[in-house]
């Protein structure tokens, strides 16, 4: 039996934890689309694989190395994971603690599309600023 796609997110969030590039290469399409809220310099719609890792690797700069994403649950159907966290970092006198949901869209196990929702927008922008 093959991997599962929860399983392939559930990797997907030790590999971002642990900085394991390899694992989230792995993990992406070639033209994944991300959408990163807010308004911060790394909001937007990150398209392709390169932009994406960057845009994520960006967001761990961000936090001087502290950011984790700790997983709280996952949730799926056929062709979709959602993944909810508590992400929390501190860097520079500042830091982060919110939540973080990212509805992944899976095609053959690899991620073609991440949505991600947190529920303090102002505090992210404020981090990442």
């Amino acid at each position: 039996m093959g991997t599962s796609n929860t399983d392939r997110i559930r990797s997907g969030y030790t590999a971002f934890n642990t900085g394991d590039v390899d694992g989230l290469i792995d993990l992406f399409a070639d033209d994944v689309v991300w959408h990163f809220p807010g308004t911060s310099k790394l909001a937007g719609e990150h398209i392709g694989r390169d932009a994406t890792l960057a845009a994520l690797g960006a967001y761990g700069a961000a936090s001087e190395g502290t950011l984790q994403a700790n997983l709280v649950d996952l949730m799926a159907s056929d062709d979709n994971v959602t993944g909810w966290a508590n992400d929390t970092a501190t860097a520079g006198g500042r830091s982060l603690d919110i939540n973080s949901v990212v509805i992944f869209t899976l095609r053959d196990g690899k991620v073609t599309e991440a949505r991600q929702f947190v529920d303090d927008q102002a505090a992210l922008d404020a981090f990442l600023a």
